[in-house]
């Protein structure tokens, strides 16, 4: 599985490409992950971008019933906006038009590593959401920290 970790500021060029920076890239096993990407539209309206299989896998786990039921149902948008984004020799993927009027997105994008995904994020909105978690980051590290043992030791 990928682990997508950083911040990289990119730009949507007219033809609506984007470049996946090489750093990301690089966090796939393309053996492993796939070359290509899935294209969903996140529950906050950002972009996110999945590789091929970890999507797939998601998905896998999401539908354990082929008969229609009503949690199943609820998927049908997920299924639906999802799109299959083939990246250039550059590393290139063009958004689709459609997704991007029905998401919250600007020319200056900062892809953001989120673990198994990458999501889209407006600059200045990802710029404003950092600033505003800043102060409490130190306490929120900490805190995550409690909940992890150290190697070899259960909690009894």
């Amino acid at each position: 599985m990928a682990l997508f970790v950083g911040e990289f500021n990119q730009a949507i060029d007219a033809k609506h490409r984007l470049a996946i920076p090489s750093a990301l890239r690089e966090q796939i096993d393309t053996d492993r992950d796939g070359r290509d990407f899935y294209l969903i539209l996140g529950p906050d309206r950002h972009l996110w971008l999945y590789p091929d299989q970890e999507y797939r896998r998601l998905l896998t786990s999401l539908q354990p019933s082929p008969l229609p039921t009503r949690r199943n149902k609820k998927f049908d948008l997920l299924f639906a906006l999802a799109r299959v984004l083939k990246p250039d020799a550059q590393g290139r993927v063009v958004l689709p038009e459609k997704s991007m009027q029905r998401a919250i997105i600007s020319d200056s994008i900062t892809l953001v590593g989120k673990g198994d995904h990458i999501e889209l994020w407006p600059t200045e909105d990802w710029e404003r959401y950092v600033e505003q978690a800043l102060p409490s980051y130190g306490e929120d590290v900490l805190d995550a920290g409690d909940g992890i043992s150290p190697a070899g030791e259960t909690d009894n």
